[in-house]
């Protein structure tokens, strides 16, 4: 069924392909490249076009050989997306969830990793304006005044290099524009008390250079009954373009925000998920003084850590173009600095974070244009990092760990790609990248474990040991002193402290040889067919244990054959793709022991897995003002391999997760996990849309809006535990627009998640407990929005 599956959509783009003459014939226009950021909507002439830069040169979408969605500002805007999380909704292929603090959890097809502190690198590239976020705590903050956004499917380890072996997600700005005065301000009030404020303002400095300004607004009160899941966010962005010559094009960029609030809640997934507890209110606090804290050997005590954000963040950076006869050279140097400071219970245990997170980079690519039979690009990157922790505290009542560490990383990379066109309509690619990295690591993991001596049994009830032992209070940030003989209420404080600092610091280098080998044909002027093979890889890194503490990279290899389609003149596009990866040594974080006995919370090469399924977007005009949109997924993803040890940590009563245990040895559970599908990875996901536009006789139009989004089944988290499986669900948005005539004016009415639907999107267990808890998207929330531009 699975082979049948993924050769029907192969045989639908040779269908399609097949049926290009017939669209030729008839007079189908080309698809040539409008103004970048135009709205995939319609126009007088049918289906208007996107310029996208996801190959590191501007080109139609309908032409870009390359398995990509692109989703423009303004549709971003109307889906209400502030951050990443968002794009789950917008974007099949992608799976975003909010985790601690700022951070984000970043899925694609698949791909992706749950531990989002700084000691493990995403799978998925984040860029802002050409430049790369190497941490996920610094992915938010960016989502207004966009041209759009770019979702590149399957790794780029040509152009985009380490770090991208699921893809990347390109967030683009609108530049400032010469010669022209214009701004946009757009209010926004809804149920949360939810206000949103952002703006726009471009000013022309003469006839060779304009400045832009932008700026946003954000907040809403908690989601949760708590108080959490709330939102307090603020930025702004600032953009100078100058062209001092016809050849010379130079823009700056420099953008600040400042993120505040309670921060993403969660719930305890034992309870009934609609009514949206969170673990700081008399309910959630009621729930953890009933479950049993295996290690202590008493119940929870409640958590009373107050959470919060105060996070920041800058930067600045430059793309400078020089075009010559030869082609086009491009320079884009940046600074970043991210600064991380906030207490969150997300998973279910207390964290206290702070962090400060430094990055400089170059890139420099020389491009020929495309007119030539053989073309190239050929380009360097400079990647230098830093990040410095001072306090990581991690207290499940039973356990504090505090870690001081500081980290750094040193990327170079060469890459080319070199593209003959024998004839004009018939491309071959070939292209490559070598990076070599330089990471290493220094810190102190200071920890205690408190122990209950006396056993406790859970069969037929629940009898505890110590149940008057004293938990670890939240407040501190000392450890409490160590007692290796019972204490009266019968438990012990035992210390462990790893020390990665001196002749024990961790140092080590990565090398990578990536590359692409790809064919696409126009076999009309309105329908292409590509077909590649490119790897990938993400780098390799450290935590903390009294062993080697290091981990290797993890690749990726993926076969990719689609087809973009335009037919009756310019009214249906038809893009289809199937894609097969093979993904190996997957760096899979999960708690353990070292050599020393000290539980720790390892990374390990430990997983290996294929993925494989289609995806095919349409949208149609059937007639004037109306537009229809679809887009599937079909994802067929497998853990060939999945093996790793874990603590027997509570009593011997089950190993922590929905895998069977292949052995037990010493006090260590042998977990095999293989077989099972991977988290975030939905077999089907569906998103429909339609767009009716009724004209008025004053010129001024009613824009009717309907989306609706499916996906069966998802795992949630790392355990395959049927706690962590989201069911299937449909989501639908829908809103209608009031816009002037002059298009000067507009007033939205709008309602997302219209049948309120509770939707989990990350589950945790939590540590030494026999429960787990999860975070959820939004619940139903309307408003109205209204803009003036001038």
């Amino acid at each position: 069924m699975k082979s049948t599956l993924l050769l029907s959509s192969v045989c639908l783009g040779a269908l399609i392909t097949s049926h290009a003459a017939w669209a030729q014939s008839s007079g189908a226009p080309s698809s040539e490249p409008q103004v970048n950021g135009a709205t995939n909507a319609q126009q007088d002439d049918g289906l208007a076009d996107i310029v996208i830069t996801a190959q590191r040169r501007s080109e139609n979408l309908q032409h870009a050989a390359i398995a990509v969605s692109a989703v423009t500002g303004d549709s971003l805007r109307d889906s209400g997306v502030t951050r990443p999380a968002d794009l789950t909704s917008v974007v099949p292929a992608l799976q975003v969830s909010s985790s601690s603090g700022s951070s984000s959890v970043f899925y694609l097809r698949g791909v992706g990793n749950f531990n989002a502190n700084a000691l493990s690198d995403p799978a998925v590239a984040f860029n802002f304006n050409g430049v790369y976020i190497g941490r996920t705590t610094g992915t938010t903050g960016y989502f207004y005044d966009l041209e759009r956004v770019e979702v590149l499917k399957g790794p780029q380890g040509t152009l985009y290099g380490r770090n991208a072996t699921g893809g990347a997600v390109n967030v683009i700005p609108h530049r400032a524009e010469l010669g022209e005065t214009s701004g946009e301000l757009t209010v926004e009030y809804g149920n949360y008390d939810a206000v949103r404020v952002d703006g726009d303002l471009n000013m022309p400095l003469g006839k060779d250079a304009a400045v832009r300004a932008a700026g946003i607004y954000v907040r809403h009160n908690g989601y949760m009954n708590d108080g959490t899941d709330d939102q307090n966010d603020m930025g702004g962005r600032v953009s100078l373009r100058v062209e001092p010559t016809d050849s010379l094009t130079i823009n700056l960029t420099g953008d600040v925000f400042r993120q505040r609030g309670n921060g993403t809640g969660a719930t305890p997934m034992n309870l009934n998920v609609d009514d949206r507890i969170g673990l700081l209110s008399p309910q959630g606090q009621a729930f953890y003084a009933s479950q049993p804290n295996v290690l202590l050997g008493r119940t929870f005590a409640p958590i009373t850590a107050d959470p919060y954000m105060h996070n920041n963040s800058w930067g600045v950076s430059s793309n400078i173009e020089w075009q010559s006869d030869w082609g086009k050279l491009t320079l884009i140097p940046a600074y970043r600095e991210n600064h991380v400071d906030f207490v969150s219970d997300n998973p279910g245990f207390v964290i206290t974070q702070k962090e400060k997170d430094k990055q400089t980079s170059v890139e420099a690519r020389f491009a020929t244009d495309d007119t030539q039979p053989l073309r190239f690009l050929i380009g360097g990157f400079y990647y230098d990092e830093t990040n410095d922790a001072p306090l990581n505290q991690y207290n499940s009542q039973s356990q504090l760990s505090n870690q001081t560490f500081s980290q750094s990383s040193e990327s170079l990379a060469a890459f080319g790609r070199v593209t003959y066109a024998p004839v004009p309509d018939v491309r071959f690619t070939v292209g490559g990248r070598y990076t070599t990295e330089d990471k290493t690591f220094t810190g102190t993991n200071n920890s205690v474990l408190r122990p209950c001596v006396i056993p406790t049994t859970y069969s037929p009830t629940y009898v505890p040991g110590c149940p008057t032992a004293s938990t670890i209070p939240y407040n501190t940030l000392t450890l409490p002193a160590a007692n290796f003989d019972p204490r009266q209420d019968g438990t012990l404080t035992v210390p462990s402290v790893i020390d990665d600092t001196g002749v024990t610091a961790k140092k080590a280098t990565f090398n990578k040889f990536t590359y692409r080998l790809g064919a696409d044909w126009d076999v009309t002027d309105s329908n292409l067919l590509f077909a590649s093979y490119e790897t990938g890889f993400k780098s390799g890194g450290f935590f903390f244990s009294a062993d080697a503490g290091t981990y290797r990279p993890e690749t990726i290899e993926a076969y990719t054959l689609g087809s973009k389609n335009r037919f009756f003149d310019n009214r249906l596009q038809v893009n289809v793709e199937a894609f097969y990866w093979q993904y190996k040594n997957q760096q899979i974080s999960h708690v353990g022991y070292d050599s020393k006995g000290t539980i720790i919370f390892a990374t390990e090469n430990v997983g290996q897995s294929t993925i494989k399924g289609f995806e095919a977007e349409i949208q149609y005009i059937p007639i004037k003002d109306t537009l229809l949109s679809a887009d599937v997924q079909y994802l067929d993803g497998r853990y060939d391999n999945f093996v790793y040890t874990t603590p027997n940590s509570n009593g011997g009563v089950y190993n922590g997760t929905g895998c069977p245990s292949s052995s037990i040895t010493g006090n260590s559970y042998v977990v095999n996990c293989s077989g099972s599908r991977p988290p975030n990875s939905p077999l089907w996901t569906l998103n429909l849309a339609a767009q009716q536009t009724f004209p008025l006789d004053n010129g001024a139009r009613i824009i009717a809006n309907a989306r609706a989004h499916f996906q069966t089944q998802t795992l949630t988290g790392l355990e395959f535990t049927a706690v962590e499986k989201q069911d299937a669900y449909w989501m639908a948005d829908t809103s209608l627009t009031y816009n002037a005539s002059d298009d000067r004016f507009f007033v939205t009415a709008f309602v997302n998640n219209i049948f309120d639907k509770t939707v989990v999107s990350a589950t945790f267990p939590t540590s030494f407990a026999l429960f787990t808890v999860g975070t959820l998207r939004p619940p139903r929330t309307y408003g109205l929005r209204t803009g003036v531009r001038f």
